[in-house]
């Protein structure tokens, strides 16, 4: 995968996708794989974005059966099966666990209700996995069981209920093996490739003009079609501001050491110990990686106020949320390791002064039916879990638009991943993979998104440093760029530097 911006140019494409986090790479591998010709355009680096910042669960939708939406539950299990299929290297079962407690809906025989319907709504859900890919049935747990996974398991809880999801190992690169995927089949994709404005002619859209952010040239991709995916950004590049609707701040933290051998939700405290800005009684998931853990998530509405002073307040408060929510966790700021953040659609009729609830589902319009021009749809995503499904029904759209008649959708069934999607072995090679084929452009693209040191304890300054001197070589910078390029990077490993977020 080389980053060439002659094959952006020089002729017209089925479809033009701009932006390329988790749903525009959907998108573009979908339609590819259809036997569309592609563009896609990123204006940093592919998933350095909104789609960077993830607690790293695919959820099967356990939460929506219990509040009695079948067809989103059903759609969640479908869709978490589908990446474990296709990506079995970055996507992995997951435990997961909840306290039971009293009576009421989180009871022992309440929960045991659930996960017993939960299990027999899915009878598909380990079609075509790998043996050490399939799910095993949900089950109640003893507290001693509890406590054997999470030694810190709320001392008020009669035990817990265990059901199986999955993990994102490393989001990152599973939006980068969509993107090299998409290319492998004939897609032309750029990052750093800012869109600056729709080109529309007798008003159907018909490319977009846009700027190399590496050199500063114009270009300009013309496309049958367009998509606009790009998250935060998508009301406004598709030229809709009444499109515009209000986002949150959504913040996750990563603290040192692995706490738990299974993501285990706990419930927010309630009255005067709530957290001010997000009530209580809500569900917090504290998430294992390989060395460390996950919590999430905090958010506020967005107002443009300054991403620094927000990670602050917010990693505090999330810490303190969770102590108040288990005790014997003990966090403080010392153990915090990493934040980051991104910009989600909020519900719309939130409670005014409140951050209501984050939007469940993908805001998809086709401009066309009078909100702009012919041949242009945009896509405002909120979910890992689901942007294949949403990709599929965007590019069937785009393919009836095109009178290309019936082109079955695969992706759900082609894997994307690779073995080197492991990130393992010597760092050097792993460099050079980066920049030689994955399109890494900058020092950033290779420390948090390209390499092992993404699922590492931060590296420290002389680490990057070394990195940094390997890719000046091969990339040809000057000793100024890649001093900027280290203290760029240098920035965003202390923790409150908000190591991901828009721009990232």
């Amino acid at each position: 995968m080389q980053r060439d911006l002659t094959q952006l140019t020089g002729r017209v494409h089925d479809l033009v996708v701009v932006g390329g986090g988790i749903h525009g790479a959907c998108i573009a591998w979908d339609a590819a794989l259809r036997g569309l010709q592609v563009a896609l355009l990123e204006r940093y680096d592919f998933g350095s974005a909104t789609s960077a910042n993830s607690l790293r669960i695919v959820h099967g939708g356990l939460r929506s059966l219990t509040r009695g939406n079948l067809r989103r539950m059903h759609e969640s299990n479908r869709e978490r099966s589908a990446l474990l299929r296709i990506a079995p290297t970055l996507v992995q079962p997951l435990p997961v666990v909840v306290p039971t407690t009293g009576r009421g809906a989180t009871s022992r025989p309440a929960l045991s209700a659930a996960l017993r319907v939960y299990d027999l709504l899915s009878p598909r859900r380990d079609r075509g996995l790998d043996p050490d890919h399939r799910l095993p049935r949900s089950r109640l747990l003893s507290a001693d069981e509890c406590r054997r996974l999470f030694a810190a398991f709320p001392e008020e809880s009669t035990g817990g209920a265990q059901w199986w999801d999955a993990r994102l190992r490393n989001p990152e690169r599973l939006t980068l093996a969509f993107v090299r995927a998409a290319t492998a089949h004939g897609a032309a994709a750029a990052n750093y490739c800012q869109m600056d404005q729709l080109i529309v002619d007798d008003g159907t859209a018909r490319g977009v003009r846009a700027t190399d952010v590496i050199n500063g040239e114009a270009l300009d991709v013309l496309g049958r079609r367009v998509v606009i995916a790009a998250g935060p950004w998508t009301p406004l590049l598709s030229g809709h501001a009444a499109a515009v609707v209000p986002q949150a701040f959504a913040l996750n933290i990563e603290v040192t050491g692995r706490l738990a051998e299974a993501a285990v939700g706990l419930r927010s405290p309630a009255g005067p110990a709530a957290d001010p800005v997000m009530g209580g009684g809500r569900f917090l998931f504290m998430v294992p990686q390989d060395t460390s853990t996950l919590l999430g998530t905090w958010y506020t509405p967005w107002q443009g106020q300054d991403p620094d002073a927000l990670v602050r307040r917010g990693a505090v408060a999330l810490m303190a949320e969770f102590n108040g929510a288990c005790p014997g966790l003990a966090l403080s700021e010392p153990d915090l390791i990493r934040c980051q953040w991104g910009l989600l659609p909020l519900k719309a009729g939130r409670e005014s002064g409140r951050p209501g609830a984050l939007a469940d589902r993908a805001r998809v319009i086709d401009h066309g039916l009078g909100l702009g021009p012919r041949g242009m749809l945009s896509v405002e995503g909120v979910k890992f879990t689901t942007a294949r499904g949403i990709a599929e029904d965007v590019v069937d759209g785009v393919v009836a638009s095109l009178a290309r008649g019936r082109i079955p959708c695969r992706s759900a069934e082609v894997r994307v991943d690779r073995p080197e999607d492991e990130v393992a072995g010597p760092l050097r090679a792993q460099i050079d993979r980066a920049i030689r084929e994955e399109m890494a452009v900058r020092l950033s693209d290779v420390v948090f998104r390209r390499t092992s040191l993404s699922l590492q304890p931060p590296p420290t300054r002389g680490a990057v440093a070394d990195v940094a001197r390997i890719a000046a070589a091969t990339l040809g910078w000057s000793p100024a760029r890649e001093a900027a390029e280290i203290a760029d990077v240098a920035r965003r490993l202390h923790p409150f530097g908000s190591t991901m977020g828009p721009g990232g």
